[in-house]
């Protein structure tokens, strides 16, 4: 059994998906990442492309992807930022208002640049902000704070929660967020401050030797929980004949409770497995327009299939409702984008999500009228509902000399594919009630 916080949220239970490999404007992976739930966004943080900035300068590419479609819309450049630990949206009106780190900036011995402040910024399609523009009066850095640091922004209290490292620990202060923006930082209630010893890999079945040491994804405040995202690489340096490179790692959540201190959970995260090159990239939290379901979100970067260096982002998500009668919707019915040359049947084709026990299955529905003579695309599935790992099932489609079953397969960039079509055997309709398959 899992353990379920405060928050609805259970760490080993199901996850959801927003939206799933969005290439983003640059090569490089993404780093944190927040959504406007409010004018249908969804905002990505990644670091500028070494082609186009030398080495880590701290400039970075802030992306805005469709909530929906996951097209991006827009991006912005941010001149002398950082490295994108975590950021925070706020909607205002029609404008989306962003929380990050900025410069000064902090730069690692091996070269990485990190914000020693953190600002607030409305984004602006094709706009670029240069940190040293910024006003004083706009910035602000945690007193005592000795390296980067970073923001982190919770909808459902209004609270910004910053970062920040001081005496050799991480610290966690929170801030109205609304007041801060105004220019006043006024700590409310207790400073979190990481307990010893949790940035050590912990002991898990693993296919190559991990970094001893853990390393910071994000972090995220619901309510009284704080949750950290971390990252376990594969130990490619020390064990340089065994580790593949290009593998990534092991990626780990884990909640604290704010008020005591103490960790609540920590479990290895499972969703998105099927990814190629799968490595954990910022954690958020939304309150869904559609459902009203507050959801923990995470995100992973991947190569983009096909390429050795470009990066595309999937953001996935805990969900915190109650199963009703066992059953978890994670998703409700959504329409296909049908292919050329695929019209609707009487039912027009429609998919959805449901945990089951703590599986998680991918179901269609509907019918669908073609002319198929070869194997090919019938149909795309919705962001929410692409899976990772290549899913298949046979389905029925017209009788013609006792080939009456299609098989129809669904993979990464959702493309829903029909095969079992001939020239001297075309598939004419298929059936996709009895698609109920196991997801990830």
């Amino acid at each position: 059994m899992g353990f379920t916080d405060a928050n609805g949220v259970d760490l080993s239970g199901v996850t959801g998906r927003l939206v799933q490999t969005v290439d983003l404007v640059q090569n490089p992976a993404p780093q944190a990442i927040a959504t406007d739930t409010v004018n249908g966004h969804v905002f990505v943080l990644q670091l500028e492309s070494s082609a186009t900035a030398p080495g880590d300068s701290g400039n970075m590419y802030l992306n805005r992807v469709h909530r929906t479609t996951g097209a991006v819309t827009g991006s912005m450049r941010l001149k002398g930022f950082g490295h994108g630990i975590s950021m925070g949206c706020q909607p205002v009106g029609g404008e989306s208002h962003l929380w990050t780190e900025c410069g000064p900036l902090h730069v690692t011995g091996s070269g990485s640049a990190f914000g020693k402040s953190v600002t607030r910024f409305a984004f602006v399609d094709g706009g670029e902000l240069d940190a040293t523009t910024i006003p004083q009066a706009r910035r602000f850095t945690p007193p005592g704070s000795t390296a980067g640091t970073g923001p982190s922004f919770d909808p459902t209290t209004g609270l910004l929660t910053v970062v920040y490292h001081k005496d050799g620990k991480r610290h966690f202060t929170r801030y109205d967020a609304d007041l801060a923006a105004a220019g006043t930082w006024t700590p409310v209630g207790t400073t979190f401050v990481m307990p010893a010893g949790e940035d050590v890999t912990p002991a898990v079945p693993s296919p190559y030797p991990l970094e001893p040491t853990l390393t910071s994804q994000g972090h995220q405040t619901l309510g009284d929980v704080l949750y950290a995202y971390h990252w376990a690489p594969y130990d490619a340096e020390t064990h340089p004949d065994t580790v593949p490179s290009a593998f990534p790692g092991i990626a780990f959540m884990t909640s604290y409770d704010w008020t005591t201190g103490q960790r609540l959970d920590r479990q290895v995260v499972t969703g998105a497995d099927g990814l190629e090159r799968r490595e954990p990239e910022g954690v958020a939290v939304e309150v869904d327009p559609a459902t009203q379901e507050t959801r923990l979100l995470f995100g992973f970067s991947n190569t983009v299939p096909g390429t050795t260096g470009s990066r595309d982002v999937t953001v996935c998500w805990y969900p915190t409702r109650p199963a009703v009668d066992g059953v978890k919707v994670l998703q409700d019915w959504e329409d296909l984008a049908l292919a050329a040359g695929i019209t609707a049947g009487a039912e027009r084709p429609r998919g959805r999500l449901v945990a089951l026990a703590g599986t998680t299955y991918l179901q269609l529905r509907g019918t669908l009228t073609c002319s198929l003579t070869v194997d090919g695309p019938i149909a795309t599935l919705p962001h929410r509902l692409r899976p990772t790992r290549q899913t298949r099932q046979n389905v029925p489609r017209n009788n013609d000399t006792g080939r009456c079953v299609c098989r129809v397969e669904a993979g990464v960039r959702g493309e829903l594919w029909a095969y079992g079509a001939y020239a001297d055997n075309p598939i004419t309709w298929i059936d996709l009630d009895g698609v109920s398959v196991a997801w990830r």
